[in-house]
């Protein structure tokens, strides 16, 4: 090799750089000004910004020497069957919005809704900087994995599932998708092997369940029991509220995370959603299994779950456990943005419990990013920016009042930031979103299609969203 050849720049796809790149690497370093070489898909280094420019010949710069780069964010709870965003009748709470407002609605949704549904949710995540979500459970399954594959999102996802013979019985569910446990475990069975011959790299599998009282024990295990025979994620809505907990107590005598130690229902592939209703002795269990957490609190607020009263996210987060942040759906956050959970996660802990250390802005914004890869048992795809790592990023422009002035990136991004200020997204090298506007995804079409079909859900289980005042 001559001295010429070895100082000629090495060939990679993508250089992104940055005033402020935030690795979440192990050792957690922030490179100011600095760079990142991409080749493949995958991160071949992160450095400083002349010594990448020098080292690497891209084929595309994306060169934003004022801006924020962090890994893709993640959502840890994001259904893609859902309702109408700001449909929701005032005044609901958990159990009594599901039953009223919730299942119905997606009872009524058809194969070709759905496939529009998780177009729409993907370029909204994508837009406000998500580039990894879990689903947790979807009706026509094929339909949405076509869907997803076509946004370059990345995913784990199943089909919805229940028995309705939970412990808060069956009345008020609708008469959609009911089955025996048998049948149940089938499903996710067959969702399993349905994710996989789809074969796509950036979408894996989920054993899906609804949760909330609305399944037996002989699923719940089931349901472990495969996630531990594929190696796969068992998903739940689990302790979603004061009242759910009090439902377990009269029928079990237990808690209900208690009660899924209890059955053989909790280890170290299981995802727990909301979450809201813990005591000391459910932190000690939750960790001792091994299982994650997805909290969301936008909807723990809007639905009054008692997140700030009953939930344990300090004594989570001392105790180790994996914790993701997710948005849920438009019926109960009426937005998708991670940021703005990352905001609330640092700082409802806080006036909980009067302690202005309890929850950090760095373990706020590792739950958005490695914390929440963590949680869907994907940290070493992605996560962090690191060689070897899928290129998962997302670049913010600063160049706003929320960014603005900048002195520390990390306060910035989770006190101040919305999705809104996001401005370049990729996954796995592609670049999906630039410059504020979607690569493969029709935005303003999707508005269109999903505002058609919110319209006539609504009619058919006869919601009439209005504001209370009046409307001349």
């Amino acid at each position: 090799m001559t001295a010429t050849e070895r100082t000629r720049p090495v060939a990679v796809d993508t250089v992104v750089t940055g005033e402020w790149i935030i690795t979440l690497n192990p050792d957690r370093e922030i490179y100011r000004d600095g760079a990142i070489a991409i080749a493949g898909g995958v991160i071949a280094e992160v450095g400083k910004r002349d010594a990448i420019l020098a080292k690497y010949q891209p084929a595309t710069l994306i060169d934003e020497p004022r801006s924020i780069v962090i890994p893709g964010l993640v959502n840890g709870h994001r259904h893609l069957l859902c309702c109408a965003k700001g449909a929701m009748p005032e005044g609901g709470q958990t159990l009594s919005a599901l039953r009223q407002f919730i299942y119905p609605s997606f009872a009524a949704l058809t194969e070709d809704d759905m496939a529009i549904y998780a177009r729409h949710a993907a370029a909204e995540m994508i837009r406000f900087g998500t580039t990894l979500f879990e689903e947790p459970g979807c009706n026509h399954l094929d339909a949405v994995l076509e869907a997803l594959a076509a946004s370059g999102i990345r995913a784990r996802t199943g089909p919805w599932t229940w028995d309705q013979a939970g412990p808060a019985g069956a009345d008020g569910l609708p008469d959609w998708l009911a089955m025996d446990a048998d049948a149940a475990l089938e499903r996710l069975r067959e969702g399993i092997h349905a994710v996989r011959k789809f074969g796509h790299p950036r979408i894996l599998d989920a054993v899906t369940i609804e949760g909330v009282g609305t399944c037996s024990d002989a699923l719940n295990r089931g349901a472990a029991d495969l996630a531990r025979e594929y190696d796969s994620l068992f998903v739940l809505h689990k302790s979603t509220s004061q009242a759910e907990v009090e439902l377990e107590l009269r029928v079990f005598g237990e808690r209900p995370v208690a009660h899924m130690d209890t059955i053989g229902a909790l280890h170290d592939r299981v995802l727990l959603n909301h979450m809201t209703s813990l005591d000391e002795h459910d932190v000690e269990v939750i960790r001792a299994s091994g299982a994650r957490i997805s909290q969301n609190p936008t909807s723990a607020l809007k639905l009054a779950k008692g997140t700030t009263q009953t939930g344990k996210w300090k004594e989570l987060a001392a105790a180790g456990v994996p914790m993701a942040l997710g948005t849920d759906a438009e019926n109960v956050s009426n937005h998708t943005d991670i940021c703005r959970a990352m905001q609330l996660a640092a700082l409802l802990p806080r006036d909980a419990t009067r302690d202005p250390n309890a929850i950090s802005a760095e373990q706020a914004l590792e739950m958005a990013t490695l914390g929440g890869a963590t949680a869907l048992r994907m940290q070493d795809q992605v996560g962090s920016l690191e060689p070897g790592k899928q290129a998962d990023i997302v670049v913010f422009d600063t160049d706003n009042f929320d960014l603005r002035p900048l002195h520390n990136p990390v306060a910035n991004i989770v006190y101040g930031s919305t999705g809104h200020s996001v401005d370049t997204v990729l996954i796995g090298g592609e670049i999906v979103l630039r410059h504020k506007a979607l690569t493969s995804l029709d935005e303003q079409a999707l508005r269109r299609d999903v505002e058609a079909i919110n319209r006539r859900v609504l009619g058919e289980i006869g919601i009439a969203p209005l504001p209370q005042w009046p409307i001349r």
